[in-house]
C-alpha cells in the first residue's frame, strides 16, 4: 500500500482572462471547486488506477472537510481534526492556463498526525508532500526516518515550500529519501547541481513543462519529450505527471516508459480545468504500448 502524507486542501479555481496589474482588478468568469493538495491528488490518482493507497493529514469540521473526504473515495483515510476550517486554496487561472495560488492553511497548518507502528507496517512506500506549516519539514523528517526503520521507501515531492528552505536544511530529509520529484524551476531555486541531490537519493525526477521530463540516477540520465496539446489550466500538472510516472514505476516498467506515461497523464490533465483529470486506465495501458511517434 502507498501512503501519502500531506495537506488535505480544497481548491477554489477561479477563471479570469488576464492577471491585473498591482492595484487593478479582474473579472472572475466562473469558479470550480475541487479537492486538492498535491499529495492527495497523487494518491487519489493512483487509487483510480488500482493501486491500494492510504492518506494521512489534518482537516477541519466544515463542509469542505466532508467534500474532501467524499473526493477520496477508495483511499484509506486517517485524518485528524485540528482546526474549525479545512485548508483552502484560491487558484486564479488566466486564459493562457497560467495560475497563481493563495493558500489558507487552516487545519493543514496545524500538524498533529497520528501515525503509529501499524501504519508503518501496512504501508510499503511513503509519498511526502509539504504542508503549509513551519513544522512540515520536521514532521516529514520524523516520518521518513521511521519509514527507513521499517525498511520502507520514501518519495519526496520537493515543491516550492521546501526548496525555499535551502539545500542545507533539506539534507536532513534527503538522507531518508529514495526518490525526489520536483520541477526544473523549483530545483533551480536550490542553486545546487543534480549530483548534490544524488549523493543522498537514488533518483531525481525533473519535470520541465512543455520541454518534457527527465530522470537522473547516479550513473544514468533518461529523457522523454512532452505531448503537444492545447493548455487550458496547468493546475495539478506535476501531480498528474507523478501519477503516471509512479503507476509505471510501481508496475516495474523502465524509466523511459515511466517518463512517457507521466507526460501523457499530465498532458491529459492540462487540457481541462482542475487538478484531478486523469485518463482512464485502459487509455494509459494503450499508450504504454505506443511508440514515440505519437508524442
Amino acid at each position: 500500500m502507498i501512503a501519502g502524507v500531506g495537506p488535505a486542501l480544497v481548491d477554489y479555481i477561479h477563471s479570469i482572462d488576464e492577471f491585473p496589474k498591482r492595484g487593478g482588478h479582474a473579472v472572475v468568469r466562473y469558479t470550480k471547486k475541487s479537492s486538492g493538495g498535491a499529495g492527495a491528488n497523487v494518491i487519489y490518482g493512483l487509487s483510480k488506477y488500482g493501486i491500494e493507497c492510504s492518506f494521512y493529514s489534518t482537516i477541519g469540521k466544515d463542509e469542505d472537510a466532508e467534500f474532501f473526504k467524499r473526493s477520496m473515495e477508495g483511499v484509506h483515510l486517517k485524518l485528524a481534526v485540528t482546526h474549525e476550517k479545512t485548508g483552502r486554496v484560491d487558484v486564479y487561472v488566466d486564459k493562457h492556463g497560467e495560475r497563481t495560488f493563495f493558500v489558507h492553511p487552516n487545519a493543514s497548518g496545524v500538524l498533529k498526525l497520528n501515525l503509529n507502528d501499524d501504519d508503518f507496517k501496512i504501508n510499503d512506500l511513503f509519498y511526502l508532500d509539504p504542508f503549509p506549516s513551519m513544522k512540515s519539514l520536521d514532521v516529514h523528517i520524523e516520518i521518513a526516518k521511521k519509514a527507513k526503520e521499517f525498511k520502507k521507501d520514501v518519495i519526496l515531492s520537493m515543491s516550492y515550500p521546501y526548496v525555499i528552505l535551502g539545500f542545507e536544511r533539506l539534507r536532513d530529509l534527503l538522507m531518508y529519501t529514495d526518490i525526489v520529484i520536483t520541477s526544473k524551476d523549483e530545483f533551480n531555486l536550490l542553486n545546487v547541481d543534480p549530483e548534490e541531490i544524488l549523493r543522498f537519493v537514488e533518483m531525481l525526477i525533473l519535470t520541465m513543462g512543455k520541454d518534457g521530463a527527465k530522470a537522473l540516477t547516479k550513473d544514468s540520465e533518461f529523457y522523454h519529450p512532452a505531448y503537444k496539446v492545447k493548455v487550458v489550466d496547468t493546475t495539478g500538472a506535476g501531480d498528474s505527471f507523478a501519477v503516471g510516472f509512479l503507476y509505471c514505476y510501481l508496475k516495474g516498467y523502465d524509466l523511459k516508459t515511466c517518463l512517457k506515461i507521466g507526460n501523457f497523464v499530465a498532458s491529459y490533465n492540462v487540457q481541462r480545468y482542475g487538478a484531478r483529470n486523469f485518463p482512464d486506465l485502459h487509455e494509459v495501458e494503450r499508450e504504454i504500448g505506443h511508440d514515440d511517434k505519437y508524442v
